[in-house]
């Protein structure tokens, strides 16, 4: 095959699997613009392909800085087009993934001069030491120098852009100025790595002889080749590193919202605990009270008005008893508070607690039944509002209920919800649709630390439109 043909051949190859990996790139963050994705990736691909032939015709190869300049901002601005028109809700992050798709992009394709080089020294030395009918054994072993540094770089590409996308599982994280400057410095030091060597990588010599810089200077044959490999580790690792303060500020905020609901939920019973002891001495002193009243009113049509009065106020006075009985002093306040609330907001709402009953001896501290009791219950609630929100006709309800195995206690909570759910791969729980979404799936994350701390786990299921949470404690006495 010509020389010429083959070089034609291995740059499409390039252009193409390029294109692939930036598909890829945009598939795991952005959601699918076209309602096919088989044919939205496949246009991606396609589209980039004829934008790289177009761009080799408009920008002839050279190293001059105004080309260089040109070739990358052009590029630059073609792949945030390209993501607008196949993707939605592209933001912030699209500007990260397009830098180091061209850092990853420019740092692979000088590697590969590296080989084209021990591929001239190779054939020279055959040429000096071989018959002259080995020259085609030469173009030979020439080429297939030519095709393992194509293939090198296609695999550089492949595992660099996947393990960006493994490291940046935090995809929903909402990116603001600070933290996208910090995503993309390694990126763009390593493109001005890449646009330096590019202007020093062919000189012309006192003869008006164009000279490779490897010629110059030998001992870049090792150097720059770590250089460049350094400089796509530091794209990586600065993905991975911002992935890990994603997740390490998470579990801060996680465990500083955890240890405030500890103690609001402490001062929460303990108040709920002196005016309940209040409210019942209150009623007993009452009970005796209106006996007296009764025996001492006079007799006659008077007597049986007050009797109406006095019953509509011992009503009154029951009704500051709570709705819910578990057995259990933190769920009920809870559920009674909470029900409170969530009446105010959805009349309509209907909330069963009957089967929702604790042992009399039971292991689980106050303060972590109130986190998992809480928290379960907030979820549900907002779960219904939302459903309220988009379906005002629907059926809005909770239903908790509770049973034991051996040791074990299980706590159900089942609500209805709007049938979807926002699920990733990196998360164990549904991704909540909040605006702040670096708090997202804090409660559940808190309702499964509360549940660990007593060997138990939590499991989530939906049937249908409900949205069913199950959590396991070991109801034994453990030490802290």
């Amino acid at each position: 095959m010509n020389h010429f043909n083959l070089m034609m051949i291995l740059q499409t190859l390039i252009d193409f699997f390029e294109g692939y990996f930036l598909q890829q790139l945009y598939s795991d963050f952005f959601e699918e613009r076209f309602q096919r994705k088989e044919w939205n990736n496949l246009g991606a691909i396609i589209i980039y392909v004829a934008f790289q032939y177009i761009k080799k015709l408009i920008l002839p190869a050279d190293y001059r800085m105004s080309h260089i300049a040109e070739n990358l901002l052009l590029t630059c601005f073609f792949l945030l087009f390209l993501g607008v028109c196949f993707y939605k809700k592209t933001g912030a992050v699209s500007i990260f993934l397009v830098v180091s798709f061209m850092a990853v992009q420019e740092s692979s394709r000088i590697l590969t001069l590296i080989f084209p080089y021990m591929a001239d020294l190779l054939t020279d030395i055959m040429r000096q030491h071989a018959e002259r009918n080995s020259f085609f054994l030469t173009v030979m072993i020439a080429d297939g120098i030519w095709i393992l540094a194509y293939s090198i770089r296609i695999l550089i590409m492949g595992f660099s852009l996947k393990r960006i996308r493994e490291n940046f599982h935090e995809r929903h994280f909402c990116i603001h100025s600070a933290e996208l400057q910090f995503l993309l410095i390694p990126g763009l030091s390593s493109l001005c790595v890449s646009i330096l060597l590019d202007l020093i990588m062919f000189r012309t010599d006192e003869g008006g002889r164009e000279e490779f810089l490897f010629d110059a200077y030998p001992a870049l044959r090792l150097f720059m080749p770590v250089m460049l490999l350094l400089s796509l580790m530091s794209i990586l690792y600065g993905a991975k590193l911002f992935q890990d303060m994603v997740l390490l500020n998470r579990e801060r905020n996680s465990r500083a919202v955890l240890e405030r609901q500890i103690k609001s939920m402490q001062e929460y019973m303990e108040e709920t605990r002196r005016v309940q002891s209040g409210i019942r001495s209150m009623k007993h002193d009452m009970k005796n009270t209106l006996a007296v009243i009764m025996q001492l009113a006079p007799e006659g049509e008077g007597k049986e008005e007050l009797f109406r009065y006095l019953s509509g106020f011992h009503e009154s006075m029951a009704a500051l008893e709570y709705r819910f009985h578990t057995g259990n002093t933190v769920a009920d306040a809870l559920l009674n508070r909470k029900y409170h609330e969530a009446m105010a907001a959805m009349p309509d709402l209907k909330i069963d607690a009957d089967r929702l009953l604790f042992p009399k001896t039971f292991a689980v501290e106050g303060y972590d039944t109130g986190i998992i009791v809480g928290n379960a219950l907030d979820n549900a609630a907002d779960a219904c509002r939302k459903l309220k929100i988009q379906q005002p006709k629907a059926e809005i309800y909770i239903k908790l209920s509770s049973f034991e195995r051996r040791n074990m206690f299980f706590i159900e909570v089942e609500n209805s919800f709007s049938g979807n759910l926002l699920v990733e791969s990196w998360s164990e729980f549904p991704v909540s649709d909040k605006e702040q979404g670096e708090i997202h799936g804090m409660g559940l994350a808190n309702i499964k630390y509360a549940a660990e701390k007593y060997d138990g786990a939590v499991k989530w299921e939906v049937r249908g439109t409900a949205f069913i949470l199950s959590v396991m404690l070991k109801n034994e006495k453990k030490g802290r």
